[in-house]
Formats: structure tokens, C-alpha cells, sequence
């Protein structure tokens, strides 16, 4: 780019010294008119090397053209002759000039400014001499003028259009880069994010189950030398929580869907906790309002896990025997109340269950409260507007 302009500086140099020779022989100047010529014209010229110094979006760069101008009209005005047709050529040169260096409204603007001040000479020699010639030279350089004007500005905004191009271009280009990144992101967060609802699934699943199994296993063991056939019936059961602990976990896995979803809302937990409370033979308190209307399947499953994991963790880890739950269904949001009357604890310490739990209510733009009061509690509220 710098070796283009480089060489468009020469070139424009090199034709105004031959020019400014040519119109100095024709002038037949003496030495002071000579002297004032070359003075004006090595004026000229440090101007013109100056702006090569100067940055192209300054207002004093647009300004040295109008000095060129000046310049130029003054070299004229100190001819000897009418119009002298080399120095008058200069201007097609500050026009061609301007109109590739400047943006496009700057250029045509000094480009119009100099075809006036060329007419100028031309008027005057139409005033002193009137005539066909006179008048047929005023209008061909003026329409030589206007259509290098118009070719130039033409060239100029096809030139910016293709600037204006690139830099798009260049921007979508990024734009496609970032939005690819983030596309990359947003799915390596969402094999994560499945990954940990994977993770939660399983072990909601298989911990509730198996916690619920070995319970029925040690009553039947225990029941063995009192009452056999009490036993039988419960390792039948525990034979049944265990084929059904390997279903759901089949579920889990191959569909990532819950077989709760098939019941309302209210019944599946209500059948959960009618399963646990046989199984483990805990008593449990079950109080729910409203959950018939709801229509956000995948705040049900995250309520029916939390309550899964809830009695899960009162039975295994509080040793409870009595669970109280109660759920509060409404239009925009669930809140949940489980408390146990298992050994607690002056620390809590969150578990992947816990945590389970969390992250569950979270999900919904919910939170989690859990602590220890004559047992163990846990209380929250998921709202229904979806996913955060």
C-alpha cells in the first residue's frame, strides 16, 4: 500500500516538473517573472510533500488542497499569457489528487472548488475575447473537468464501498469466531450440565431404592426365627424394589425419562411416598395443595427427586421413623417442607444428595434452606417460569 502511494507521488511530481518546464518556455518569462514562477511553484511543491507528513482524515490535510489551488491560480495570474494551458493543467491534477486521497464527500468538494477557480482564466477570455473558439474551449474543459469529476468520485465510492466491505467482512469473520466459541461453550456446558443430571438421576434413583431394599432386607432378617412366612413376604418385596431399582436405572440411561412423568404431578409423589413408607416401613405424613394444573414436567421431576432424595436421606442418614412433608403447589412456583424426626446434627455437611437437592432448586431460579430442628429439615420453593 505505502509502495502505491510512494509511486503515485512520483509519478504526479515528475509530470509537474515537466509541465511547469514546459509552461516556463512557453512564457518566454524574464528573470524577476521567472523567479516569482519558480518561488510560487517550489511552494507548490513543499506543500505537496508536506501532506505526505500529515494524516488523511485532518482537517489540515483537506486544507493544503485549497492551498494548491491558491497556488495554482497565482501561477496563472502571473502568466504572460491568456491562459497558459500547462499551468492550467495543474488543477486536473489537485482534482485527480484530492479525489483518490480524500474520502469521497472532501474529494468531490475540492475536486468542484477547482473546476471553478480553473473557469476563472476562461472567463476572462471569453470577456476579452468573444467568440465561437473562445466559448467552445470554456465548455470542453468544462465538460473534460466534470466527467474526470465524476469518474474519480465514481472510483472513490466504489473504493470505500469495498473498504466499508472488508471491514464487515472482518467482522462477521470474528462475529463467526465468537459465535462459534460460544456455540462450542454453550454445548460442552450442556453435555456437562446433562452429565450432572445424569448423575442425579442415578442417584436419586438407585440411592432411594436401595436405601428402601436394605431396610427390607434387615426386617426380614430379622423376622426370620419370629414369623418365616412375614419374612418371605418381605424378601418378596425386596426382590420386587430391586427389579424395580434395575428398571428405572435402565430408564434412566437409555430415555433420560422419568416413568413418574405419566402421573399427575400430586399422585407420583403421592405414590412415591406410599411405595418408601411400605418399603422402609417409616411413617409418613403427606400434605399437598394444588399440583393438578401444573404444566412444567420438568419442575415436577426436580420436585419428585428432591422429595425422593429427602426421605432418602432422613432414613439412612437421620434414622427417622416419622417423615413430615408438605408441598404447596401455585401458579408461578412450588414450595416444599420435609422434616424428620432423625438424630440431626449440629453440623451439616452436603453430600452429593444435598447438593442434589440444591442444584435442583437452583435450576429454577429456586433456593434451598436445610438445617436441623428436633431432627432434620429441609424447606425451599422452585419457581415455574423454567429453567434459568
Amino acid at each position: 500500500m505505502e509502495k502505491g502511494k510512494g509511486l503515485l507521488y512520483l509519478s504526479k511530481t515528475i509530470a509537474v516538473i515537466i509541465l511547469f518546464y514546459i509552461a516556463i518556455y512557453f512564457e518566454n518569462a524574464q528573470k524577476q517573472r521567472i523567479y516569482v514562477l519558480v518561488s510560487i511553484f517550489l511552494l507548490y511543491m513543499a506543500i505537496g510533500f508536506g501532506r505526505r507528513l500529515i494524516a488523511r482524515d485532518s482537517k489540515l490535510y483537506c486544507l493544503s488542497f485549497v492551498l494548491d489551488i491558491i497556488l495554482v491560480y497565482i501561477l496563472e495570474h502571473n502568466s504572460r499569457l491568456l491562459i497558459n494551458y500547462f499551468f492550467h493543467s495543474f488543477y486536473i491534477i489537485i482534482l485527480l489528487e484530492s479525489a483518490l486521497s480524500l474520502e469521497l464527500r472532501r474529494g468531490m468538494a475540492i475536486g468542484t472548488a477547482a473546476v471553478l477557480v480553473s473557469l476563472i482564466k476562461y472567463i476572462y477570455l471569453i470577456y476579452y475575447k468573444f467568440n465561437l473558439a473562445s466559448v467552445s474551449q470554456l465548455a470542453f474543459f468544462l465538460m473534460v473537468n466534470i466527467l474526470i469529476l465524476v469518474v474519480t468520485g465514481f472510483a472513490q465510492f466504489n473504493k470505500e464501498e469495498k473498504e466499508r466491505k472488508d471491514v464487515l467482512y472482518r467482522e462477521l469473520l470474528d462475529a463467526h469466531k465468537e459465535l462459534k466459541q460460544y456455540t462450542d461453550e454453550v454445548n460442552r456446558l450442556s453435555v456437562v450440565g446433562e452429565r450432572n443430571r445424569i448423575a442425579r438421576d442415578l442417584h436419586d434413583t438407585l440411592g432411594h431404592n436401595m436405601t428402601a431394599l436394605i431396610m427390607q432386607l434387615q426386617m426380614a432378617g430379622h423376622l426370620l426365627k419370629e414369623d418365616v412366612p412375614k419374612a418371605g413376604e418381605l424378601l418378596e418385596d425386596a426382590i420386587r424394589s430391586a427389579k424395580g431399582s434395575m428398571t428405572g436405572i435402565r430408564e434412566v440411561v437409555e430415555t433420560l425419562r422419568d416413568t413418574e412423568n405419566t402421573l399427575a404431578p400430586a399422585e407420583s409423589v403421592k405414590k412415591l411416598v406410599s411405595e418408601f413408607g411400605v418399603k422402609t416401613g417409616v411413617e409418613i405424613e403427606l400434605d399437598i395443595n394444588g399440583g393438578k394444573t401444573v404444566q412444567n414436567p420438568e419442575a415436577n421431576i426436580a420436585v419428585y427427586h428432591i422429595i425422593q432424595e429427602a426421605m432418602t436421606n432422613a432414613v439412612r442418614h437421620g434414622k427417622a421413623s416419622k417423615i413430615y412433608i408438605s408441598l404447596d403447589y401455585s401458579c408461578d412456583s412450588v414450595t416444599f417442607d420435609i422434616n424428620d424426626n432423625g438424630v440431626g446434627g449440629s453440623t451439616i455437611e452436603e453430600g452429593y444428595g444435598l447438593k442434589g437437592i440444591r442444584e435442583r432448586a437452583e435450576a429454577f431460579g429456586g433456593k434451598v434452606e436445610i438445617g436441623t430442628r428436633n431432627g432434620f429439615y429441609i424447606k425451599g420453593i422452585l419457581y415455574l417460569g423454567g429453567k434459568i
